[in-house]
């Protein structure tokens, strides 16, 4: 089919309803609580004649695999959007959260941006291909997501029943006002503790403080050297101390301490050897200190990822985006993880993040995503599938 008449199939009023109804679904993680939209999308597709299924988590909660088949005659290409929200915080919204409300040429709502417009725009796109009957090379797979906001349950799950499938490409509905992001920085997460002895309050010298403790091994954290070098889309190595913990009443010496550091890391960094360089301060510490006590353990360890600019289908890719926007295609990583660390040790494919929200809506008050980009990112995931299967003409 050829891809103009494709592109007329993407209905303004289609795309924006699908977007509408997921907002107005609540799926707040946590708990999660995805089990409705997941139906909701199954049920969407499967009207269209796409085969959908539910992947339950749990009671409450599900993702949803779907499938529009092709001919087996190349890899299938797979469209990801995840299911739950961040929670709405306690500022005053302009419009109700969950009311999808249309206002200013936008979608208003807790995930409109992130991503449940990226999710109705792949829903769409597939939809369209399903409903014209276009005739694909290779399978369009949807997987709809529970869990990424916390622990990516749900990319997990699905990452195991595809593991055998050969794939051109993982796309992923992130928000990035429809530009493509090429890579994302690792996670690496640690919890350090520190154990001291308890004591009154008047009499310190009988116990050992623990947040004294913690005080150095902060100080000596905050001058620590971690090599990394400059990535051209990622930028450089970031890390915050972002929780503390310590004592139970202020007239006992404490005897426990904990702290939280974010790490945020760039390809060629390894979070063993940073960990060993963490082991090496409390181990140091000890040695001056015979009471003083600690340990360190990772909480979150995902490692960055990337995809190479020459990669064939990226460029492929960006060559359509910019037929089609009449932009040109300059390539962005993202600081953020996404569900991407559920799939790719896995599926082993390129990693694109291409979605219509603005990055800085994400986990906002007043979430919102704009018409216009919404309805774009739509017929460029109808486009981008039809070609990539090679299921359409030229434009």
């Amino acid at each position: 089919m050829d891809e103009k008449d494709l592109v007329g199939k993407v209905k303004e009023a289609e795309v924006v309803g699908i977007c509408r109804d997921l907002v107005r679904l609540q799926s707040v993680n946590p708990p999660g609580n995805e089990l409705a939209a997941a139906e909701y999308v199954a049920a969407a597709l499967k009207n269209s004649g796409v085969g959908a299924g539910l992947v339950k988590h749990g009671d409450t909660r599900a993702s949803v695999l779907a499938r529009l088949k092709g001919q087996g005659k190349a890899p299938a290409l797979f469209y990801n959007g995840h299911l739950d929200t961040v929670p709405v915080g306690a500022e005053k919204w302009r419009h109700d959260p969950f009311g999808g409300e249309i206002a200013e040429g936008r979608i208003w709502g807790r995930g409109a941006a992130d991503m449940k417009g990226g999710l109705a725009a792949m829903m769409a796109a597939m939809k369209v291909l399903a409903e014209a009957r276009v005739p694909l090379q290779g399978d369009l797979i949807l997987a709809a997501t529970a869990g990424e906001e916390i622990d990516s349950l749900g990319a997990t799950e699905v990452a195991k029943m595809l593991s055998r499938e050969p794939m051109q490409a993982l796309f992923i509905a992130e928000p990035t006002y429809n530009e493509i992001y090429i890579a994302e920085k690792g996670v690496f997460w640690v919890e350090v503790e520190t154990f001291g002895k308890t004591a009154h309050g008047s009499m310190p010298d009988k116990g050992r403080n623990a947040v004294l403790m913690m005080v150095k091994i902060v100080q000596e954290f905050e001058g620590l050297e971690i090599p990394y070098t400059t990535h051209p889309v990622l930028g450089g190595f970031t890390r915050s101390i972002n929780t503390i913990s310590g004592g139970v009443k202020t007239n006992v010496v404490p005897d426990y301490c904990a702290v939280t550091i974010d790490m945020r890391t760039v390809p060629g960094q390894e979070h063993s050897a940073i960990l060993r360089q963490l082991e090496n301060i409390l181990k140091d510490l000890g040695r001056k200190d015979p009471d003083f006590r600690a340990a360190v353990k990772a909480i979150n360890d995902h490692p960055a990822v990337e995809t190479s600019p020459s990669e064939p289908v990226l460029q492929k890719f960006s060559s359509l985006v910019a037929e089609m926007t009449g932009q040109k295609t300059v390539f962005k990583g993202a600081n953020y993880f996404s569900d991407a660390v559920g799939f790719l040790p896995v599926l082993k494919v390129p990693l694109i993040l291409f979605g219509p929200g603005e990055p800085g809506q994400a986990h906002q008050p007043n979430e919102q995503v704009e018409v216009s980009k919404l309805v774009e990112a739509a017929r460029i995931f109808t486009v981008t599938a039809g070609r990539l299967l090679g299921g359409s003409t030229g434009v």
